[in-house]
């Protein structure tokens, strides 16, 4: 069952991966390199930081769920094709798709659990 290690180390994985992917920034700033995993860490805990585990095993309602998969991932496919023309546009693009990988790692990773993900969930839990 992934915890709270796992979403980060998940996180920081595909946050560094996208900066690998992205080398021509990596040469310009290699402290790109040290950001993009920080970002995909902290955005890989976010869904638990918005939907609380802490006495609460039901905790997974809307930002776990399969539509917000789809928001975050249309999301995600945007700013994919997002063709900035400056550096500080560029930057923003690259972190942008490292915060949204960690987040789908988060979602990823709680969707192969036997709770796995609700289709919708509730915006606020009672």
């Amino acid at each position: 069952m992934a915890n709270g290690r796992t979403h980060s180390l998940a996180g920081g994985l595909t946050g560094l991966a996208v900066g690998l992917a992205n080398p021509e920034l990596i040469d310009k700033d290699p402290k790109l390199l040290l950001t993009a995993p920080i970002v995909g860490t902290l955005f890989g805990k976010l869904p638990d930081i918005l939907e609380p585990a802490f006495k609460n095993p039901h905790h997974r309602q809307f930002f776990h769920s399969l539509a917000f998969v789809g928001l975050v991932g249309y999301g995600t496919k945007r700013v994919y094709d997002w063709d900035p023309e400056d550096n500080l546009e560029k930057v923003v693009r690259l972190l942008l798709l490292c915060a949204s990988a960690g987040y789908l790692s988060h979602l990823v990773l709680d969707a192969v659990t036997p709770r796995s993900l609700p289709l919708v969930g509730k915006l606020k839990s009672s």
